[in-house]
């Protein structure tokens, strides 16, 4: 039993600095554009659909600035547990819990273990292992 989505839309891959592989989280990058006006800048528990035959995928997603690198607005998901051959070219996104709000770090290093600590976050959310 999942629980309820606070918002779901489907939005188009884009390429992105590739900066998530360098710190150990891999993200497909969402068109801006796709995300609804209506999202909150922070850090969310989500399933995501790549293929409708596929069932939905654990995730993390970060939708805000990147102050850490003095970097704009993104919308960044990294799927739990699996690492893609190539991004797809879209993906649906059902938002189930919000995290945190989006905060500066020090240091990459301090970015990488919040990273950590929200993806423990998301698993227990989605209630997995």
């Amino acid at each position: 039993m999942s629980a309820p989505s606070l918002i779901t839309f489907t939005g188009r891959i884009v390429a992105g600095t590739a900066r998530g592989r360098t710190i150990g989280s891999p993200t497909l990058n969402v068109n801006l554009s796709d995300v609804p006006m209506s999202l909150h800048e922070g850090i969310y528990a989500c399933f995501v659909t790549i293929d409708a035959s596929v069932s939905p995928l654990p995730a993390v997603m970060h939708y805000g600035p990147r102050p850490v690198f003095a970097e704009p607005l993104s919308c960044e998901v990294h799927l739990l547990d699996l690492q893609l051959p190539s991004p797809p070219a879209s993906l649906t996104i059902n938002v189930i819990a919000f995290i945190r709000d989006v905060s500066d770090f020090p240091s990459k290093e301090a970015l990488r273990e919040q990273i950590q600590s929200d993806i423990r976050s998301a698993r227990a959310i989605l209630h997995l292992p």
